[in-house]
């Protein structure tokens, strides 16, 4: 008697056509792209809540918006430390664009 081999996601038990490779094939690729359950979900809507809380703080929405911030403050007079926070701030916001 042959025993089946059926890779399952261990998040959301979606299982996987016999003969499919445990690691690095094609369709568990795109299956972690839409699993509900898989934990890059929970870290994908931290990332979001994090960036809205950010540009609301820095009150600025689009590209444009940055590009203009950023330019407004290299030529501000301010304590280094808030340009320094407020262009992390930018490249924070610029980094984790969708």
């Amino acid at each position: 008697m042959s025993e089946r081999t059926v890779v399952t996601c261990v998040y959301c038990g979606h299982e996987y056509p016999e003969g499919t490779p445990a690691a690095k094939h094609e369709l568990l690729t795109a299956h972690i792209k839409v699993c509900e359950k898989h934990p890059i979900r929970k870290a994908e809507k931290n990332i979001e809540k994090l960036r809205s809380a950010l540009a609301g703080l820095i009150n600025v929405e689009t590209p444009e918006d940055l590009d203009r911030l950023e330019s407004i403050l290299r030529v501000t007079h301010a304590p280094e430390s808030d340009k320094i926070a407020a262009l992390n701030a930018i490249d924070a916001l610029r980094t984790t664009a969708a």
